[in-house]
């Protein structure tokens, strides 16, 4: 914990300054709370609209990738949802290329 009155830093678990007795405020560096990660979210996202029409493996394969980033990173519910909608771009790339190119690569 920071003190700004003091300037000094504490213990972590503590709310109170060990120098003056005053109550202590929380860094602003200190403790993010896991809310990295938020362009790994934005690339699964759009990797995964890219997925449905151009290089579904590549691209596919891309979104799922961040979405386990932004799983381990920033949250998991939206994690676990990028993945699935990653597997469902992939799969959906996958047969949309096949029927019009008559490739899995479009």
């Amino acid at each position: 914990m920071y003190n700004p009155q003091s300037g000094s830093n504490e213990a972590v678990n503590t709310n109170v300054c060990q120098s003056c007795g005053r109550i202590t405020l929380k860094h602003d560096g200190a403790g993010s709370d896991k809310k990295q990660g938020l362009i790994f979210l934005i690339l699964g996202w759009l990797f995964f609209v890219i997925s449905l029409v151009f290089i579904p493996i590549l691209f596919g394969a891309a979104s799922f990738l961040m979405g386990f980033f932004t799983f381990h990173d920033r949250s998991k519910a939206h994690g676990v949802v990028l993945m699935m909608f990653a597997s469902v771009g992939l799969i959906l790339g996958s047969l949309f290329s096949f029927m019009v190119s008559g490739t899995l690569f479009l």
